[in-house]
């Protein structure tokens, strides 16, 4: 059941599912697969799902890349580069068949155009969505699948909460909670920065815009990360956590709609239940997927700062650089942005027939955009595979492209330099304690990074 029909049956009955989100169903290739088997590849689109219906063409590569293959999980990026120097747009015969785009041309040509659609809709109805395989629901997340121009004007009531100025009059809060959350443990010498610190903070900051309290983020977060990983294994279970997830959401709104909201709200809700879309209310169904959209910016945020943590604590004269000088901090977010991509990338539908990279895709068919692979292409970025904070960062696409670009970008970066500052002010001379526990997402399909991060250093007295 999608978020239209969730809204009406929890109000009816207290609860009723909603939709899962993050990974399809099904079986996708193995270690073989995902490093493919050459390019050119002479043969049919073999399981092609476009809405031609055919199932031939001899002018397609094949690689046979598949983003749920937990062999990919820690290092997706030798994957990425035996791609874009083999076939850089290749064909996949995992999941009913999907193109890959690898190369930074081509992948910001499908990011931008509008020929490759994020809210695609099949004849009976079933939305294509970013992720692949889809999910099989008519219900979308607003405005990541809503196509231009309809996503542009939630952009636009969403836009003023997210603006880089409004970022930077939440700064001192910012601080707060990152030097709270490093006051917490620094007497103790060790823990997991992940839940003391880069998962804290943006998931209260999360929870102070959608107007639920500081102290439920770790529940409301571990529900959304559960939803994310049940699927496709258990499609019941992702739709439980969903449920509840909406259940709070729900309740919120119920509150704001009864009683309004007055100027002591800094939450979401004033902005979009005073907004208008095409001259409308927000409907619920809406406000509810943007609230949830938002949920879902909690992990790559924390899994973008444990990364680049991780990163430091192997490379010291790295470290020593931003301790020495903290205002290299802010241009290390786009740069680890670039080098680790916590989004590697969403899925498209073609809307007519066109060519990208030599090849001709159909309209109907899959395309998995690489924002990470693009973000390591030789061709734009020199020694990709090093963290250079000397480098032009400027074209990097970690927050994606056109339409669809990151509205929380100037959140990111924030939330990112308070807490690296934090670290490197207060615990510089942290280290890993244990490397074989630290723990990544278990595939690249929804998110990619570290999720568990133990680590040692000198305990302080405040």
């Amino acid at each position: 059941m999608d978020v239209d029909d969730q809204l009406g049956s929890y109000r009816r009955d207290r609860p009723g599912p909603i939709a899962g989100s993050g990974s399809g169903s099904g079986s996708g290739s193995g270690v073989e697969g995902a490093y493919g088997n050459g390019c050119p590849y002479s043969g049919a689109r073999a399981g092609s799902t476009g809405a031609a219906g055919q199932a031939g063409g001899a002018d397609s590569g094949t690689e046979d890349f598949d983003s749920h293959d937990p062999a990919l999980a820690e290092n997706p990026f030798p994957a990425y580069a035996r791609l874009r120097s083999r076939c850089p747009v290749s064909w996949s015969r995992a999941w009913g068949g999907f193109w890959v785009a690898t190369r930074h041309a081509e992948v910001s040509e499908a990011g931008r155009d509008g020929v490759f659609r994020t809210g695609h809709v099949l004849a009976d109805g079933t939305l294509q969505g970013v992720t692949i395989p889809p999910l099989g629901q008519t219900g979308r997340l607003v405005p990541l699948e809503e196509d231009a121009p309809r996503n542009l004007k939630f952009r636009k009531l969403l836009s003023s909460f997210y603006s880089a100025g409004k970022v930077r009059e939440r700064m001192p809060e910012l601080r707060r909670l990152a030097q709270e959350s490093v006051d917490a443990v620094i007497s103790e010498g060790a823990c997991d920065l992940v839940t003391a610190l880069t998962l804290r903070v943006p998931g209260v900051v999360t929870m102070r815009d959608l107007g639920l309290p500081d102290d439920r983020w770790f529940e409301i977060d571990s529900l959304v990360h559960q939803a994310l990983l049940a699927a496709p294994h258990d499609l019941a279970g992702a739709r439980d956590h969903a449920q509840r997830i909406t259940m709070a959401l729900v309740e919120e709104l119920d509150v704001r709609r009864e009683y309004g909201t007055d100027t002591t709200d800094r939450s979401l809700f004033p902005l979009l239940l005073a907004g208008r879309v095409d001259g409308e209310p927000v409907s619920d169904e809406d406000i509810l997927s943007m609230l949830y959209l938002i949920l879902l910016g909690i992990d790559p945020v924390s899994s973008l700062t444990a990364t680049a943590l991780l990163h430091l604590a192997e490379h010291p004269s790295l470290r020593a650089r931003l301790i020495a000088d903290p205002a290299l901090i802010s241009r290390a977010a786009d740069e680890y942005l670039r080098w680790m991509s916590p989004v590697q990338g969403t899925g498209r539908t073609v809307a007519e027939h066109v060519e990208l990279g030599g090849r001709t895709l159909r309209a109907g068919e899959r395309v998995f955009v690489s924002w990470a692979s693009a973000n390591r292409d030789e061709a734009v970025f020199a020694d990709p595979d090093t963290v250079d904070l000397d480098r032009d960062i400027s074209g990097h696409l970690a927050f994606g492209a056109g339409s669809h670009y990151c509205l929380g970008a100037s959140l990111v970066r924030a939330l990112f330099t308070v807490m690296l500052e934090e670290v490197l002010t207060r615990i510089p001379d942290y280290r890993v304690s244990n490397r074989g526990a630290v723990t990544w997402f278990p595939d690249i399909t929804s998110f990619y990074g570290v999720t568990s991060l133990p680590i040692r250093f000198t305990p302080r007295s405040g």
